[in-house]
């Protein structure tokens, strides 16, 4: 097998991921719509404290924070196995762009401390 299909397979598993968490997301939001009509056509009211019990009120810092660390890491990790690997270029093109998505994520925690 060629040292070729490494890096290919590698990102063919970040894009599964990526697809799969953005499917995934697709149908909460699709059930949690579904339920709110529902409720809304049964003569429901909407109040702050049925949002929050839904997770429509989700905190965007929390959110970002998270995805800010796992994607830093991810690019560290990419960047620390192509080092330990002996192809530290490959690791670094690999690493390189979860790292700044990263941290932008965590920038942007800290840029928006006021709302």
């Amino acid at each position: 097998m060629s040292e070729l299909w490494i890096p290919i397979i590698g990102i063919i598993c970040i894009a599964l991921v990526v697809i799969t968490t953005l499917l995934l997301g697709a149908q909460e939001k699709k059930k949690l719509h579904n339920t709110l009509q529902k409720h809304l056509e049964n003569g429901g009211r909407l109040s702050p404290d049925l949002l929050q019990q839904l997770g429509v009120n989700i905190d965007h810092r929390k959110r970002d924070i998270r995805k800010g660390l796992i994607l830093t890491s991810l690019g560290l990790a990419c960047i620390a196995s192509g080092l330990i690997g002996g192809n530290l270029i490959l690791g670094t093109i690999v690493g390189v762009f979860p790292l700044f998505v990263g941290l932008a994520f965590c920038t942007l925690v800290l840029l928006n401390k006021d709302e």
